[in-house]
Formats: C-alpha cells, structure tokens, sequence
C-alpha cells in the first residue's frame, strides 16, 4: 500500500495524530510525506512517467502564465493549520504570495496531481476533498497511463468541486481559467 498511516520502526508514532512541526522530522528517503488532519500520508518515489508529466506540465504552465503567476513542481507545501500540509504534484500561486526567506502560507490558485498507481483514490477522492476545503480555486486530474486531464473548479460559494473538462489522448485541453493554457495530455509523456 503506497500511502498510509505510518507505523515504520524508524518514524515516530503520535496517537494524537501528527503536527506540521512532525513533518520537519521525516527521513529523507525519498518518500513524499503529508498530513491531513494529523494523518500521516506517506507515498513511494514516483515512477518516471509521473516526473515526466510533472515537468511538460511545469513547463507549459510556466510559459502560459502571467507575470502575476508562478507554477511549482516540485511545489511548496500547501498547509492549513497545524494539522494539514500537502504537497501537489504541480501548482500555480501568486507572486504576491511569495515572501523570500519564509515559507509558502498561502492558497494555490491551480494544483494538479498526476495519478500514480498507488494514488488514484487519494488524488481522486481524499486531496479533491482537502483541496476544495483549502479553497484552492481549480483542481486537475492527470492520468500519465492513460492520458486525460480533468479539470475540477469551484463554484462561488460553493465547497466542493465540480468538474468543468476532460479530455482524453490527443484531445487537446484549451482553458481561460485561470489563466489561459492549451495542453495534449498524450504529449505529458514519452511515447
């Protein structure tokens, strides 16, 4: 199982759940570790075709954005509280948001997780939920296997996400919002 409570002889267990503090105590290891609602999620090294789609993504993003926007990938942690940090494969913030020296508080305007075998359930159910409760305004959906893209917003006033697009293989995704990108999910990765 690639993500799970921890229970490793090597990481602390905390019955009261973990704390963003817990985090800065992780092994480097090349695992990827999360929290939502003290839960510690832990995930395996990506697989290469997961990389690949992160960086075509980071680059198409970086050069669709407006000056007012920067895209990540690998991307800060999006944090709520002390109890939730996350980390999306792929995000787009506001430069104003940005302060040298000090640590990414703020709400991503795009994150995007690109699906990994041992991922499909938490990118497409557990962080859909942690990313709408953030208030992160769009929230993609990319499946590197069998390429598609789906796009997720919410709503005014609205606490769930609902999902505006997918395309599929040589489909190609056209977007206004948030800022105006044209991406062929077949092109994510090496043929």
């Amino acid at each position: 199982m690639a993500f799970m409570a921890v229970a490793y002889e090597d990481l602390p267990v905390r019955e009261d759940g973990f704390t963003v503090e817990d985090l800065a105590g992780m092994p480097d290891d090349g695992r990827r570790y999360e929290l939502v609602d003290g839960v510690l999620l832990v995930s395996p090294a990506p697989r290469w075709e997961h990389q690949r789609a992160c960086l075509e993504l980071a680059i198409a993003f970086t050069n669709a954005c407006p000056a007012d926007l920067v895209a990540f990938a690998p991307t800060p942690d999006v944090r709520r509280g002390e109890r939730t940090s996350v980390q999306p494969d792929v995000c787009v913030v506001r430069r104003a948001d940005l302060v040298r020296g000090q640590g990414y508080l703020a709400v991503p305007v795009l994150a995007v997780e690109v699906l990994s075998p041992s991922s499909v359930g938490v990118d497409r159910l557990l962080k859909r939920d942690v990313y709408a409760r953030l208030g992160v305004p769009h929230y993609w959906i990319v499946d590197a296997d069998k390429p598609s893209i789906t796009t997720l917003a919410l709503r005014d006033g609205e606490s769930e996400y609902a999902e505006t697009t997918t395309v599929h293989d040589d489909q190609t995704l056209t977007v206004t919002d948030p800022f105006p990108v044209a991406i062929n999910p077949a092109q994510l990765v090496l043929a």
